[in-house]
């Protein structure tokens, strides 16, 4: 495997954790509606999806 695609995969993980910390925190922090937990996941889903591709599609800077 060839250092950047290790330094990508690095930087996916980070982020991810720190997604998944908003969840928690936004689960931790309000009563949250079954709806609005639902959009919540699917959006933050969303986000990670964008940011894998952009990963993959980027060079590092």
């Amino acid at each position: 495997m060839s250092v950047q695609k290790q330094i990508k995969e690095n930087l996916i993980k980070e982020i991810y954790t720190d997604i998944d910390k908003m969840y928690d925190f936004l689960e931790q922090h309000y009563v949250l509606s079954e709806t609005h937990r639902s959009l919540i996941i699917k959006h933050l889903n969303k986000f990670k999806d964008q940011v894998y591709l952009i990963s993959e599609n980027s060079k590092l800077s």
